[in-house]
């Protein structure tokens, strides 16, 4: 296999001392994003660039929309902001979901725009028109929809098994009593998405890893781990994923 050295770069997660790596004779470029698999990764393990990327996508594409079938029924309207504008927003969503404000409000505010588009109502302006808008078109907030997808993910990987992940490395089972953690707030974070708030609520939890780094205590483990615990035990005790996904987002949002 020949590598496009022009194409090769070299992304380093560490603040320490930088080496120089070549091939083919050419010295390799460092980098502090880049792209993988449709995800941009950042040295510094935060999600900026990347949503900065995804919502000038979607916002393009929701523009095409307004242009192209703003005349269509409702129902159409929604079928193709789903399949065109959400899924970019949500591609990926289990490995990067955001915990800064700013990220979270930057997303949502197109899908708020998407609402106004969808109902053809631009002219609504008062608090909780929006929000009316999205229950009246059955679509949840993003946030909630990429917290149930983690949990989704957490589901399949515990009960059904994913042969490259480990259950016992990553998934280790804590005693089912309940504990209660003290909290702490952090700026411009959602401080519900810490572990330190949460407590155990079922007999299926596990030990939340430690964490000393903003990056590792909003990753999808440590985060995930600690809105699993906040389950109860007919959800986790759910046979099928499919019941699962009913009984953690209702059987009334998409």
């Amino acid at each position: 296999m020949n590598f496009n050295t022009n194409k090769c770069h070299i992304l380093s997660i560490k603040n320490k001392t930088q080496f120089f790596y070549s091939l083919n004779n050419e010295t390799l470029e460092y980098v502090t994003t880049n792209p993988y698999l449709g995800i941009t990764i950042s040295n510094d393990l935060k999600w900026h660039s990347h949503i900065s990327t995804i919502t000038k996508k979607a916002n393009s594409t929701l523009g095409f929309l307004r242009r192209n079938i703003c005349r269509c029924p409702i129902n159409s309207k929604r079928t193709a902001y789903i399949a065109l504008v959400r899924a970019v927003l949500e591609y990926g969503a289990i490995v990067w979901d955001p915990y800064h404000r700013g990220d979270i409000d930057k997303l949502e505010q197109i899908q708020h725009r998407a609402a106004r588009f969808i109902t053809g109502d631009y002219r609504s302006r008062h608090p909780g028109s929006v929000t009316t808008m999205l229950t009246n078109l059955n679509l949840d907030t993003l946030y909630n929809r990429r917290r149930d997808q983690r949990l989704k993910f957490m589901y399949r990987t515990v009960r059904v098994s994913i042969p490259t992940l480990s259950t016992e490395t990553f998934f280790r089972p804590q005693k089912t009593n309940k504990r209660h953690i003290k909290p702490k707030h952090f700026p411009d974070h959602v401080s519900s998405n810490f572990v330190q708030q949460l407590t155990t609520n079922n007999t299926r939890c596990f030990i939340v890893p430690t964490a000393h780094t903003e990056q590792f205590k909003n990753s999808f483990f440590v985060k995930t781990i600690a809105d699993w615990n906040q389950l109860n035990e007919s959800q986790v005790q759910a046979e099928t994923i499919t019941d699962f996904s009913r009984l953690i987002c209702g059987s009334n949002t998409q």
